[in-house]
This record gives structure tokens, sequence and C-alpha cells, in this order.
């Protein structure tokens, strides 16, 4: 199980919660917001393969029928209680979990074909129509008890409407007849104690017969109960109480029927919250135009335009750079460059994107990338300094280190932040050395940044180790963010600082004070660093002028195949044209034929056919020369 402090460290659950606002049900954002990345590469692969299913239907298909829903489970576990009674609000939830399961259950036997894993958890889900028309035969959609819920139910209501009716007549008329009197205040009846009183002004208290309920703050105002209808009040009360016994009655069945049904139920609640889980991860996953990547089944460990979960969130994706990482067996990868250039974000974004895909979710990178699935990650990352157990950020960083020492192994992942700063130079340097040297030796994946100029030149020389670096803008002396492997990086101390406008005497006083060997190693890596971006840029013009190179040749190549079915073309409908004129001359042929056969006297035939030859030898010539033309433009 992956460590609390990593997820903290790398903002995983950050990245839960952006996934969960992509959830429609409570439910299915809870088991978002809980995950942790699974224990074995297996079910991670299968996590992945679910959300690939649903990213499909979103877009190829309809989205599912979710809505809404609450956690219902605690109302489910009350159901079996025996006697409990859920409330109509409650059993209402309960049956909307029915109905949206059925729903759902249907959407996906739909689409089997193309689902089969979604397929699968949907024969969790709950669907009996049966059930559902149980809870609207008594509940209305407001969650209000049906009048017809049961037969004494709606004689109960029949008989309080007919009171109710026979008591506002009556007490209509004794209003009416104590206003005439000037006795009431209003012709307005009201309630005390749910029964039916006359508000009565205090010096005429005497005059009505009746119950007195209570009085006004004032006192000026009495209310009582006319003797005249005390009779119907206590009927109307008594059907009340009735009324709710029915009420309660029906509802416990309903609960009872609930109980019955509960373990399936919670079943279904179950799949709807993980189907939910699964949907919003697709949602996400479309958002960050995310994959899935392959795991390995040995040591290659490849991410290709990698993007920062977070930072892609804070500042888009056309803003956030992304980097490409490539490393065919175990090692240690030294990652150097200026401050504030990058070195953090990568180590976190390699860390952060790993447990991602572990936890089974799509991440920003490119679908050919290659993950190792890690037993366990650690980290040292950020301010470390305690001051419960008095320890300096330096102290508390080298114990956190010492522990990851005695329990790394060859397939864990171990990302240290600016490792041996804090100290003396020279002696953090050295501890860095050994520190990444015994991860070496354990075949444990390491990712390290520093600015210590020894453990880049470890890096060069070590076998097992690996240069890495966070590319500079040397023409506007600031991080370019780009990362770039095998190259060490300079961290430009000097050239910032002339950037924020630190004065060329103390610049040049303090490279006075660095060794000359220490002057000659910086100078040669930033020199190897101007050259390699230099050397970068001639690359990146001369795929921008190959691209451009290889458009125009496909627009050529274009050209000429249009051209050539335009020939093919023309020459076909030009030998149909002389076919259909050769049958013509044929006709006019015979014609001619014809008419020197019924009129012998013609005077000169022999001019009549040699016009016709002339004719038919003019039409193929110009036939001829077009068609020869046409081959000749080939």
């Amino acid at each position: 199980m992956i460590l609390s402090q990593t997820l903290e460290k790398l903002e995983f659950s950050k990245v839960l919660s952006f996934i969960s606002q992509y959830a429609l049900t409570t439910p299915g954002k809870q088991r978002i917001l809980h995950t942790i990345p699974f224990a074995n590469r297996t079910e991670a692969e299968k996590a992945g393969q679910l959300v690939d299913e649903a990213k499909k239907l979103l877009i190829d298909q309809s989205e599912p029928p979710f809505e809404s829903a609450e956690d219902i489970s605690e109302f489910l576990a009350v159901s079996l209680i025996e006697g409990a009674m859920l409330s109509p609000r409650q059993i209402l939830q309960v049956q909307g979990l029915a109905n949206q399961s059925r729903l759902l259950k249907h959407y996906f036997k739909d689409n089997r074909e193309n689902a089969e894993g979604l397929y699968t958890i949907s024969l969790d889900l709950f669907a009996d129509s049966i059930f559902e028309k149980n809870i609207s035969k008594i509940l209305d959609d407001e969650g209000n008890i049906k009048d017809n819920a049961s037969k004494q139910l709606s004689e109960i209501r029949a008989q309080i409407r007919e009171k109710n009716e026979e008591l506002r007549k009556v007490v209509g008329r004794i209003v009416r007849s104590l206003k005439d009197q000037e006795i009431t205040r209003d012709d307005y009846i009201t309630l005390r104690e749910g029964r039916v009183v006359v508000p009565v002004k205090a010096e005429y208290k005497r005059q009505l017969k009746g119950f007195i309920h209570s009085e006004s703050a004032t006192g000026q105002t009495v209310y009582i109960e006319p003797e005249e209808t005390l009779n119907l009040n206590n009927e109307i009360v008594s059907l009340g109480f009735a009324e709710k016994r029915e009420t309660d009655r029906l509802l416990k069945s309903l609960t009872s029927m609930i109980g019955e049904y509960s373990g399936s139920l919670n079943q279904s609640l179950d799949a709807v919250a993980h189907m939910d889980a699964i949907f919003a991860a697709a949602k996400y996953s479309i958002a960050v135009i995310g994959s899935f990547p392959q795991f390995s089944n040995d040591l290659i460990f490849k991410i290709y335009q990698g993007r920062h979960p977070i930072l892609l969130k804070r500042i888009g994706r056309e803003t956030t750079v992304p980097f490409d990482l490539e490393l065919d067996h175990s090692g240690v990868l030294v990652v150097t460059g200026p401050n504030a250039g990058g070195k953090t974000v990568v180590l976190k974004s390699i860390g952060l994107l790993s447990l991602l895909a572990q936890s089974g979710f799509h991440i920003p990178v490119d679908p050919d990338s290659v993950f190792r699935f890690f037993h366990q990650v650690f980290v040292d990352i950020g301010d470390a300094q305690s001051i419960e157990n008095d320890l300096s950020t330096f102290s508390s960083h080298l114990s956190n280190i010492n522990q990851i020492l005695n329990n790394a192994t060859s397939e864990d992942l171990v990302l240290l932040d600016e490792i041996g700063t804090g100290t003396d130079p020279i002696a953090g340097g050295a501890i860095a050395t050994a520190v990444l040297k015994s991860f070496a030796s354990k075949g444990t994946m390491t990712v390290a940044s520093t600015h210590h100029g020894e453990l880049k030149l470890l890096a060069q020389t070590e076998p097992g180790f690996f240069n890495a670096s966070m590319e500079f803008d040397l023409e506007d002396i600031k991080p370019a963010y780009r990362f770039r492997q095998g190259i060490p990086g300079s961290s430009y101390a000097f050239e910032i600082a002339q950037r924020i406008g630190v004065s060329e005497s103390i610049i040049e006083e303090a490279k006075s004070y660095i060794q000359q060997d220490r002057r000659d190693i910086e100078k040669i890596f930033k020199e190897l660093d101007e050259q390699t971006t230099l050397l970068r840029s001639q690359i990146r013009q001369a795929d921008l002028e190959n691209t451009r190179l290889r458009g125009l040749t496909a627009l050529y190549d274009q050209k000429v195949k249009d051209f050539e079915n335009q020939r093919k073309k023309a020459l076909n409908q030009q030998k149909q044209e002389l076919g259909k004129y050769l049958l013509e001359v044929k006709s006019e042929f015979k014609a001619a034929l014809a008419e020197m056969r019924e009129q012998r006297e013609e005077k000169n035939p022999r001019k009549t056919i040699q016009n016709i030859i002339d004719n038919v030898s003019q039409t193929i010539n110009n036939i001829s020369e077009q068609t020869i033309d046409l081959s000749q433009k080939k």
C-alpha cells in the first residue's frame, strides 16, 4: 500500500477532487475521493480498461442515465429493523435508486458488445418494476401519501373532508352572528392545538360558551372553541389519529418491503457508485486528452508528452510544457538546471502520473507511454523542517532519506528533490553521492534533482547513472521549463543574478571566489548546454523545413494524381465519342449505298461518297491530335 505521506506530498487528493467533479452521484464522488493506488498491476489494468470502455461509450453513444443521488446505505440499514419506519422522502430516494438501477441495467445490456466489463458490473444492478410500482401506489412524486393508498385511508380522509366541511359551516354561522354583535375582532377562525377556535374580544368572552384555549399577547383577544363545535372537533381529531395510524402502517409496510430487498439494493448502490466513478474518470480523460499507459513486463519506463495534472488544470494544455522520459532499466536520473526551472515539477509529475495510472485512471500522456508498476513510491520533496523534533531542514531531509534507504527495493520509485542541500556544499555533495550510489546498487529507480556539480560528473561517468536537465532560455535569460534527458544543465546563477539587477562588480567578484577547476567544470556544462540548445533549435528548424517539404511533396503528388485522373477521363470520353461517330458514319454509308441503288441516274455518286470520307477523315484527325496532346502532357 502506497504511503499516505507520499500521496500527500504529490497532491494526489487534489487530482481526485478534479475527477470527482465529473461524478453525478454522492456515492460516486465519495468513491473517487477515497481512491488509493491498487496493490497489483492486474487490478489497475482492469480499472483502466473500464475507463476506456466508458470513454468510448461517451464518444460514440449516448450518456448513461445517471441522476443525482444520495448515499442511502443508512436508510437501507434502518429498513432491516423490525417495526422501523422510513420517511416518505427517504422511501422516494430508495425508489430513485431502484429506478436509476433499472434504466442503467437496460443501457448496459443494449451496449454490451462495446462494454463487456461495464456490462458485467451492471449485473449487480437492482431491477424490479413491481418494487417501484408498490411504492408509487402509496406515494406520489412529492412524497405525499395518496388518498387511494388503501381503502381504509380513502374512507378516513373522506370522513375528515366531510367533517371539516360541516365544521366550517357551523363555525362560519357562529362567526357571522358574533360579528354582527361586534363580539369578534375579525371574521376569521384559527387553530389552536389542532382544534378550530374563534377570536373573541376579551370583554365578551363570557357571551360565547365554549373552551378557552389561549389569549393573545396583549390579553385583548381570547381564543374560544365554541361549545357547538366540541364534538365535531373531537371527531376530526379522532379521525386525524386514525389517519396517522393508517399512514404509519403504510410507511412501515414499505419500509419492511425495502428491508427484504436491502441486500440487493445495497449491492446496486455500490454498482451505481462504481460506474458513476468510472464515467467520471472517462470524462476527466476526455477533458485532459488522457490515455491509459501500458505497464511494462520488464524495467522499461517511458513517458511521452507527460504533463503535470494540477499544472494542466491551472494554466491549460497549451501553456503547460510537456516532457519526455525514457529509461530502459533501473538507474539513477540526476536532474539539474536553473532555480525555478521546473525540476520539482518534473519529479512530482513522474510520481503523480505513476500513482494515478496505478489507480486505474487515464493520465495526460501520449498513449505510447510505458510505465513501471511500482510496489512503493518514496518521496523527499519540500521543506521538511521539524520544530517539534528540533530538526533543521537538512537533518529532517536526511532522516527521511535514511528511512527510504532502509526500506526501498528494486521494485520501488524514489524521488529526491534538491538532494544534499541545506548544509556545507562539499559535505552535502559527498553525502548525496553516497546515497545515490546506494540506491543504484539496490536497483531502485531514483530521480534526484540537485545543483551539485559532483553529481553531474557522477551521472556522466558512473554506470547506471544518467543526466537530465531543464532547459534555460539564453536569449531571454529565463527558464524554458523543457526537460532534456542525457544532458547536464547549468544553474545559470550568475546570468539570473545579472537579469534581476545585481551589479556587474559583485558578479565578477563572486566568480573570483570559485575555484578554477569548478569554474572550468561549470563552463564546460554551460557550453555544452548552449551547444545543445543551439542544436535542438537547428533540429526543430530542420523538422519544420522537412514538414514543409513533405507538405509540398504531398501537394505535388496529389496534383499529378488529379491530372492523371483527368487525362484518363478525357481519353475515355474521346474514345467513346469516336466510337459513337464511327457508328454514325457506318449508318451514313449504308444510307448512301441504298440511295445509289435506288437512283442509278445519279450523275456523280462518287462525289457523295468522297464527301462522307473527307468528313470522317477530318474528324478522326482532330480526335487523334487531341489524344496525342493529352498523352504528351503526361
